[in-house]
């Protein structure tokens, strides 16, 4: 029997194909990112404004994370609109990557402001100027509000979308800062301790280290074409080796296209005598197998019966003396 290849997989046809979030989600995802921007740029004024009138880093601190929420905001919805767009023939799986791109944009530019926070509160541990505790009560007080209304809105799509996952924990991450700047001008009026308002501001900086760092890791996984996170791949491979009259698997890759959108490719080596009919039943099994138990709905499975060039469960390509050869 000649090797075959069978590729299967179930579209949504809506917006382009594989996307993460159906239609209906999309939009209201994409109108929950269009409040978000409104509210948060508008209240960034306000907030530096009102940071360099009252002398509070730790409110200036906080403008500037909420400057980099509406920006955060606008990549992220750019990426859903982009993300709609169909696949071609230069861009054969679609857009989904621009998500991630945003993601990575957003978390990266949330250690910038950290590093800026650190840098300015060690100035002023040094020589700590006055503070308006009250005024900064009160704007920080709006801050939290707004926060958590953005926040609430995009907290529907976060369940598989890492793209609106790290714009929200942009948000969470500032309704926490905008609290720690409500304590530092607490801390100011009661106690006229002015080392309260840098001190918060580093507390600020090591809660927004902390919260881009999984999205950091995560987006990096996805763009160096990495393992699914959650995902088993000896779990998956048993799986593949359980199905009837197989009997090896090899050059396995599963990698993830955009956020909640896994692929996989690999071949199968079947019994010797095996008929077309039943290879395309295996194949069949091992998709649906694939969707029910890995949530992997993009598969391309090569059937065999005769040797492989690539006899190794994982390919590696070509060696760096290889390439180096070519060269």
């Amino acid at each position: 029997m000649t090797s075959e290849h069978k590729h299967e997989h179930k579209h949504n046809h809506a917006e382009g194909g594989h996307n993460s979030l159906d239609v209906k989600d999309n939009g209201k995802i994409g109108l929950a990112f269009k409040v978000g921007i409104a509210l948060t740029t508008g209240f960034v004024v306000v907030e530096f404004v009102a940071g360099f009138i009252t002398n509070s880093l730790a409110l200036i601190s906080d403008a500037g994370h909420n400057l980099s929420d509406a920006l955060a905001l606008a990549f992220s919805l750019g990426a859903i609109i982009l993300a709609r767009r169909a696949p071609n023939f230069n861009k054969t799986y679609g857009y989904h990557r621009a998500g991630i791109l945003a993601a990575t944009f957003n978390s990266v530019t949330l250690v910038l402001i950290s590093i800026y926070i650190f840098y300015e509160a060690a100035q002023r541990l040094s020589n700590p100027p006055e503070v308006q505790g009250w005024t900064v009560i009160i704007v920080a007080s709006i801050a939290l509000v707004v926060n958590l209304a953005v926040a609430g809105l995009l907290h529907g799509g976060l369940k598989e979308d890492l793209n609106t996952r790290s714009a929200f924990i942009h948000i969470i991450g500032d309704a926490a800062a905008s609290l720690g700047v409500i304590i530092a001008g607490i801390v100011e009026v009661v106690t006229g301790w002015k080392l309260a308002d840098p001190l918060i501001s580093v507390l600020i900086g090591v809660l927004i280290l902390w919260s881009s760092w999984g999205i950091i890791k995560e987006a990096i996984n996805v763009l160096l074409e990495g393992v699914p996170e959650g995902l088993d791949m000896v779990s998956l491979r048993q799986s593949l080796m359980s199905q009837p009259s197989v009997t090896d698997v090899h050059d396995l890759h599963v990698w993830t296209i955009g956020s909640g959108f896994r692929a996989l490719s690999c071949h199968i080596k079947v019994d010797e005598g095996y008929s077309l009919h039943e290879a395309n039943q295996t194949v069949q099994n091992i998709n649906h197998m694939l969707e029910d138990d890995f949530n992997i709905r993009h598969a391309t499975v090569q059937i065999e019966c005769d040797n492989c060039n690539f006899n190794e469960t994982f390919c590696a390509g070509p060696t760096l003396s290889e390439t180096n050869s070519q060269l």
